[in-house]
C-alpha cells in the first residue's frame, strides 16, 4: 500500500510539473497572461500540497487540519475545473446546424484592415459558413477598445467584404465591450433589421460554451461555430476561460438568489 501511495504521489507531482510547462507555453508567443498565471499557480499548489501533506499531517494539531483542508479544497477545485472542461469540450465538438445566421464575436484589431489572430480566425470561419449557406446573414460585433484605433466590428466587416461577401448580408454593432454586450447588442441589431434569431456564434473553441449560453440569455436560439485556436496560446485562454466561467456562475447564483 505504501509503495502504491508513493507511485500515486509521484504521478500526481509529475502531472503538475507537466501542467506548469503547458501553461508556460504561451510565453513563446508573448501570451503569458492571467490564464497562464492561474494555471501555473494551480499546478504549483498541487505539487506543494502533495509534497508537504504527509509531513504536516504527521505533526498533528492545526497543521494536520490545515493540510487536510487544503487537500479537500484542492480536490473540489479540480472536480469543478473538470466539470467546466467537459462543458467546454461538449460545445466545441457539436457540429453547427446549416442555414442559420451568423454572429462573429469581437476581438483585438490594429486598424480598419488589420486584426489579431483570434478575430482573423473567427472571420475566416464565418466566411466559410456564409459561403456554404448563401441565404445566411451575418452580424459582426465589437466596439472600439482603449488600445484600438477603430471598432472591431468595422475591421471584421471590411475583411468579410474583401473576401467576397455581399455588404448587404453584413450588419454591425459597434458599442459592445465584452462578450455579454456583443450578444445583447447583436440582438438589438437583429430586431432592428428583421434578422432571424436562429444563429451560430463564431468564436474559439474554448469560448463557445459561455458564448452560446450568453447568446441564449440574450434571446437567440444559438449554436457554436468553432474557429481555429493557436495551440501555443491555448493554455492561457483555457485558464482564463475557467476563471471567467467561475465568475459567471457566481454572478448567476447571486442574481438568482436576489
Amino acid at each position: 500500500m505504501k509503495t502504491y501511495r508513493k507511485w500515486l504521489k509521484a504521478l500526481f507531482i509529475g502531472i503538475c510539473a507537466v501542467g506548469i510547462l503547458w501553461f508556460c507555453m504561451p510565453a513563446l508567443h508573448g501570451g503569458f497572461a492571467e490564464g497562464s498565471i492561474f494555471g501555473v499557480a494551480v499546478c504549483a499548489l498541487g505539487m506543494a500540497t502533495a509534497i508537504k501533506y504527509k509531513g504536516m499531517a504527521d505533526r498533528g494539531g492545526w497543521r494536520k487540519w490545515l493540510a487536510r483542508t487544503v487537500a479537500v479544497l484542492y480536490g473540489l477545485g479540480l472536480c469543478w475545473a473538470g466539470y467546466l472542461t467537459a462543458l467546454i469540450i461538449s460545445y466545441q465538438a457539436a457540429p453547427p446546424p446549416p442555414g442559420r445566421n451568423v454572429i462573429v464575436l469581437g476581438a483585438q484589431v490594429y486598424s480598419a484592415e488589420r486584426m489579431g489572430v483570434s478575430l482573423g480566425n473567427r472571420v475566416e470561419r464565418a466566411y466559410e459558413y456564409l459561403e456554404e449557406n448563401p441565404q445566411a446573414k451575418c452580424i459582426v460585433t465589437g466596439g472600439q477598445g482603449d488600445n484600438e484605433p477603430c471598432a472591431e466590428s468595422l475591421t471584421a466587416r471590411n475583411a468579410l467584404i474583401s473576401r467576397g461577401i455581399e455588404p448587404g448580408r453584413i450588419f454591425a454593432e459597434d458599442r459592445s465591450r465584452n462578450t455579454r454586450e456583443n450578444l445583447e447588442y447583436a440582438m438589438e441589431t437583429a430586431r432592428a433589421n428583421g434578422i432571424g434569431t436562429e444563429v451560430v456564434v463564431v468564436s474559439q473553441s474554448f469560448h463557445l460554451y459561455r458564448a452560446v449560453r450568453l447568446a441564449q440569455s440574450a434571446g437567440f436560439t444559438a449554436s457554436g461555430l468553432a474557429a481555429e485556436t493557436d495551440p501555443i496560446i491555448y493554455p492561457s485562454y483555457y485558464g482564463r476561460e475557467l476563471l471567467s466561467l467561475t465568475k459567471w456562475y457566481i454572478e448567476e447564483l447571486i442574481f438568482n438568489l436576489g
